[in-house]
């Protein structure tokens, strides 16, 4: 049976608790295995879920159904709710034993919790998040984040830039890079045979034949060349439009809450976070690490169990090396 790693994420945050209350829907067809701390566990199963009983087997050492543990031993006593640099450094740590379990061929895919880019980046780890951090160890530069859930699909041209620097970062080729990594990604995963991408424009109206701005130009110029290898691509269309029907298999967003926050808004429990192009399947729940109810037992495990799923679907279909067109 295969297995499948779930980070814990910040230990301050509500990744612990939604382990706990997801525990009894992630044994599937494969073996969830827990990478985080097991005192934090602990701590919550004393404080939040008294008179319930939780058993974590040693990993490699449980039967198939159970929920295995490596337990980092990194957090005593965790407080929640707060940005903390030994919770940003032990954060980083589960994903660095993660992806070794991945290399090594123990695991199938790797799903992430919640981490503080705040806590990340006070432990003097200089990554925006878990997409450059995966890609970064992985050796991979063409990668791309998509937020997807039942209803739509939505991939970014640019993820964590200030908003400022987006113009300069589109570019003919980081457009493409960004609709051939999501098309391969939909055939390989998911089973779509022709792909139908559509793709947002990045000023208002679409530029307004120019009028509004002429980056429109370098996005029209990666469509074209995107169809004349053979992809089923339109655009670009004005972003304020495009997202109250999804009748097609992924939208391309040309930074992040344009695409964020439709997507977001249509099914934010549901929504799960896929990191396309790398060699490891990577899903996360779409939301963040909700310090504010963190250890309160009011997190919804919605999002989680939904990434869980995603990952299942994309492990069976054993394709653990980067998806080509």
């Amino acid at each position: 049976m295969k297995r499948i790693a779930i980070t814990m994420g910040d230990p301050s945050g509500i990744g612990g608790e939604l382990i706990l209350k997801a525990f009894s829907s992630m044994a599937r067809q494969s073996i969830p295995v827990v990478v985080g701390d097991l005192a934090v566990i602990k701590t919550l199963q004393k404080t939040l879920f008294s008179g319930k009983s939780f058993v974590f087997q040693n990993f490699h050492e449980g039967n198939p159904g159970d929920v295995e543990f490596v337990d980092l031993g990194l957090v005593k006593n965790p407080r929640f709710g707060v940005t903390d640099p030994a919770y940003g450094a032990a954060s980083y740590q589960y994903i660095v034993e993660a992806l070794k379990l991945a290399f090594l061929g123990d695991i199938s895919a790797i799903v992430t919790c919640p981490i503080s880019k705040a806590s990340i980046h006070s432990a003097g780890i200089d990554f925006p998040g878990h997409t450059e951090m995966l890609a970064h160890y992985s050796g991979v530069k063409d990668y791309v984040m998509m937020m997807a859930n039942r209803t739509m699909r939505v991939a970014l041209v640019t993820i964590h830039i200030p908003l400022r620097e987006v113009p300069m970062a589109i570019s003919i080729e980081k457009i493409l890079r960004c609709v051939s990594i999501t098309h391969s990604s939909l055939k390989a995963y998911f089973d779509i045979k022709e792909p139908h991408i559509k793709v947002c424009g990045l000023n208002p109206h679409a530029g307004e034949q120019g009028i509004l701005g002429s980056e429109e130009e370098a996005i029209r110029e990666a469509i074209a060349a995107a169809r004349s290898i053979g992809m089923h691509v339109d655009g670009p269309f004005p972003a304020d439009t495009l997202f109250h029907r999804a009748d097609c298999d992924a939208f391309v967003a040309m930074y992040h809450d344009q695409g964020l926050i439709p997507v977001k808004t249509v099914d934010f429990e549901r929504t799960v976070n896929l990191t396309l192009g790398l060699p490891i399947i990577r899903t996360s729940p779409g939301h963040g690490t909700g310090f504010d109810i963190a250890g309160k037992g009011l997190a919804s495990p919605s999002g989680l169990m939904e990434a869980y799923r995603v990952a299942e679907q994309m492990s069976a279909k054993n394709l653990l090396t980067k998806p080509h067109p």
